[in-house]
C-alpha cells in the first residue's frame, strides 16, 4: 500500500466523525450579512437581538455591560474548545488551542507584577492551568510555564542589575516589552512542538505563517519609527519561513524597499508592498493571509484541516464580535466599527 494512500485511509478513520460534525457546524459560522447587520445596528440591545438566533445567543443572553461580554464570548469559546476534545482528536491539538491562553495569562501576570497592580479579573479561564495557579507562586507553575516566568524574571533582573552599573533606571516600558519577547518567544516554540506532536501539517504552517506576519509587522512598526537593527533583531521570531537572518539583511534597505522585499517572499504571497506601508491597512492585510489558509484548509475534504480551520474561524469570531459588542457599548459609531471589522472568517458571505 502506497503511503499516500496509508495516510488517506488513517485520516478516514481518525478524522472522519470530526469533519462530518464540523461540517454540520459550519452553517452556523457567521457570514459578511451578520456582521453588516451587527455594524449598522443602532443599539447594543439590537446587536444582542441579532444575535439571539446564532450560537452566541444563548451565552450573551442578558448581557449588559463590556464583562458580560467577556463571559459570555469565553463561554462560546469554551463550548468550541469542549468539542475538540469530545472529537478524539491527539491531546497535542486540544492542548494547542487552549495553552495560548496559558501564555497570555502568564504574561498578563508578568506585566501586572512589573507595574505593581492586580490582574485576576483580566486572566481567561481557557487555558489548561488554573488561574489561582498562574497568579501563584512561580514555583508552583507547571511546564514550561515555570520556565519561561523564570527566565523572564531573570532577564529582568539582568535589566536592574545594567543600569545600576550604568547608574541608570529601567523604564517601566523596557521591562513590559522584556516580558513579551520572553514570553512570545517561549509560546511560538510551544505551539511549534505541539503542531509537530500533532502530525498535522496544516497546524505546523499555520505556526510558522503566524511567526512570520509577526516579524514582518515587527520589522515594519520598527523601521519606520527608525529603531536600529540591533534594538530590532533580539525581538524577531525563530520558526518562521522568512529567516531572521534575511529579515535582518533587509532591514538595512529604505523603508518602501523593505516593504516590497517581504512582500516578494513566497510564504507571504498576496500581500502588497503598499498595504505593508499603510499604517490602516498592515493588520488588516497581513490577517488576509491567515484568512486564506483557513479557507484552504476549510477546502480539504477529509483530516485535521477542516477541523483546525473551523476552530481558528471561531477564535476569529469572537475576536470580531467583542470588537463589535464592546465597541458599541463605548459609545463608537458605524463608520467607527466598520473601520476596525477585518475580514478574518471563513464563512462563505
Amino acid at each position: 500500500m502506497r503511503p499516500p494512500l496509508l495516510k488517506a485511509v488513517k485520516d478516514s478513520i481518525r478524522y472522519g466523525y470530526a469533519v462530518g460534525r464540523v461540517r454540520a457546524l459550519e452553517a452556523r459560522v457567521l457570514r459578511d450579512a451578520a456582521y453588516e447587520r451587527l455594524v449598522d445596528a443602532p443599539t447594543f440591545a439590537e446587536q444582542l437581538r441579532i444575535l439571539s438566533d446564532t450560537a452566541y445567543g444563548q451565552y450573551l443572553e442578558g448581557a449588559q455591560t463590556a464583562d458580560d461580554v467577556e463571559r459570555g464570548l469565553e463561554r462560546a469559546l469554551e463550548s468550541v474548545y469542549g468539542l475538540v476534545a469530545e472529537l478524539g482528536l491527539p491531546e497535542s491539538m486540544t492542548r494547542f488551542f487552549r495553552v495560548r491562553h496559558d501564555f497570555a495569562n502568564l504574561r498578563a501576570r508578568l506585566k501586572a507584577d512589573v507595574l505593581g497592580a492586580s490582574v485576576e479579573r483580566d486572566l481567561s479561564p481557557l487555558g489548561t492551568v488554573p488561574i489561582e495557579v498562574v497568579t501563584g507562586a512561580v514555583r508552583e507553575l507547571p511546564e514550561p510555564l515555570r520556565r519561561v516566568a523564570a527566565e523572564a524574571l531573570d532577564a529582568l533582573a539582568a535589566l536592574d542589575a545594567d543600569a545600576e552599573r550604568r547608574g541608570t533606571e529601567v523604564s517601566t516600558l523596557a521591562k513590559l516589552e522584556t516580558v513579551d519577547r520572553v514570553v512570545e518567544r517561549a509560546e511560538y516554540a510551544e505551539l511549534a512542538s505541539l503542531a509537530r506532536a500533532s502530525k498535522s501539517d496544516f497546524l505546523g504552517e499555520y505556526v510558522a505563517l503566524s511567526v512570520d506576519l509577526a516579524n514582518v509587522k515587527r520589522v515594519i512598526r520598527a523601521k519606520r519609527r527608525g529603531a536600529a537593527l540591533a534594538e530590532v533583531e533580539p525581538s524577531l521570531l525563530d520558526g518562521g519561513r522568512v529567516p531572521r537572518t534575511r529579515l535582518a539583511a533587509a532591514y538595512a534597505l529604505p523603508l518602501e524597499e523593505l516593504a516590497e522585499r517581504l512582500a516578494s517572499e513566497h510564504a507571504l504571497r498576496g500581500v502588497q508592498a503598499e498595504d505593508l506601508l499603510a499604517l490602516d491597512r498592515l493588520d488588516v492585510a497581513t490577517d488576509a493571509l491567515a484568512v486564506r489558509m483557513m479557507r484552504a484548509g476549510r477546502a480539504v475534504p477529509l483530516g485535521a484541516e477542516p477541523v483546525v480551520a473551523y476552530v481558528l474561524a471561531r477564535e476569529a469570531e469572537v475576536r470580531q464580535l467583542r470588537v463589535l459588542l464592546i465597541g458599541k457599548l463605548a459609545g463608537l459609531g458605524t463608520e467607527e466599527l466598520r473601520a476596525r471589522l477585518r475580514k478574518v472568517y471563513v464563512g462563505r458571505g
